[in-house]
């Protein structure tokens, strides 16, 4: 079936913030004297952002509360989205092909809403996605479909045309065992497991240089497992 509709995760696979993200953290637990390490890091991945800081507070103890530590990661962060933060190479080209063939797109994040419009405005983006949602907001993390689930009834459009872009392994996992097509976008930084995401989606692709619209169409063409 013929992409219809375009559900994209933020960090990592819109923006370069991944070490950021992994970074901020740290400097966030280390201002309050306890120490997070990157293995520690990676096994609460998943967890949204004021999940992690209700996390440092209660099994580190970091902090006067996880409210606390979460209100300031995000100053931390913003100032970042404001300051550093870049969009990966030929994101601008990619969103507006998808703009151009009339496919509408929301982000589907862990980071708070208002947070996302800044890193968006910063780099330009912010008119392609007609919604933002905050997976906190319904309820569960990445790990669950319902944040997917939710974008896919906003967009209005069918499940099994409307394609996830993601680059965490445990957001394309998801995503895929929920029927949603699925693009991997995997860098050269991140650490993700290249096999791992090759296995969990439909398309992989080592950035936007790698990823068009013709791609995913001619895709989207094939027979389906089965089919005659």
């Amino acid at each position: 079936m013929p992409i219809a509709g375009a559900i994209f995760d933020f960090d990592g696979t819109i923006v370069d913030s991944m070490p950021m993200w992994e970074r901020v953290p740290m400097e966030l637990v280390a201002r309050h004297g306890k120490v997070l390490t990157h293995e520690t890091f990676m096994q609460i991945e998943s967890l949204s952002a004021n999940e992690k800081c209700d996390w440092f507070h209660e099994h580190l103890g970091a902090g006067e509360s996880g409210e606390a530590l979460f209100k300031e990661q995000r100053e931390m962060v913003r100032h970042e989205y404001e300051t550093s933060i870049q969009a990966f190479p030929r994101v601008h080209e990619f969103l507006q092909s998808l703009a151009d063939a009339g496919i509408p797109m929301v982000i589907a994040s862990s980071t708070p809403v208002e947070d996302i419009r800044l890193g968006l405005r910063a780099q330009g983006l912010e008119h392609y996605f007609q919604d933002i949602i905050f997976a906190a907001d319904i309820g569960r993390g990445k790990e669950f479909p319902d944040v997917y689930l939710y974008a896919q009834k906003c967009l209005g459009t069918p499940l099994e045309a409307t394609w996830v872009f993601e680059d965490a392994p445990f957001g394309v996992r998801t995503a895929h065992e929920a029927g949603f097509p699925v693009v991997a976008v995997l860098n050269d930084h991140d650490g993700r497991d290249e096999a791992f995401l090759r296995e969990n989606s439909d398309i992989l692709a080592h950035g936007y240089e790698e990823l068009s619209l013709a791609l995913i169409e001619d895709y989207a063409k094939k027979p389906a497992q089965g089919d005659v």
